[in-house]
């Protein structure tokens, strides 16, 4: 059985789903690894997770930020090519995830947090 990746933009309490890009939870759980060990930015931390989440990523506000304006400071292209072989993963597609959640970053606001689960 393969995990989904689920993006959902909060405001008010209520839940906007988003596109997972197509990605893996895979590669998703790459990008939160690169974040924690190499950005020393945990979005994990302040999750909270239900026994049908196996994996949980809560972004809002300084952290939100912090973590977009880490990733703008990269070569994109050349990040995924450096985190896809330590998972075995498509350099193509740990691109596209990285695409993806900075797309996602820039919609978080003061009164937004986005939400990232794997079920």
């Amino acid at each position: 059985m393969s995990q989904i990746a689920s993006f959902y933009l909060i405001k008010n309490n209520q839940r906007q789903e988003l596109s997972n890009g197509n990605c893996s939870a895979d590669v998703y759980m790459a990008i939160w690894d690169y974040c924690e060990s190499e950005l020393d930015i945990d979005v994990r931390f302040p999750a909270p997770q239900t026994e049908e989440t196996l994996d949980c990523a809560l972004m809002a506000g300084k952290l939100a930020f912090d973590l977009l304006e880490a990733l703008q400071n990269q070569n994109l292209p050349k990040l995924a090519a450096e985190i896809a072989p330590d998972w075995d993963l498509n350099v193509e597609a740990v691109h596209s995830g990285l695409e993806t959640l900075c797309s996602y970053l820039k919609l978080v606001r003061d009164d937004t947090a986005l939400l990232y689960e794997m079920t």
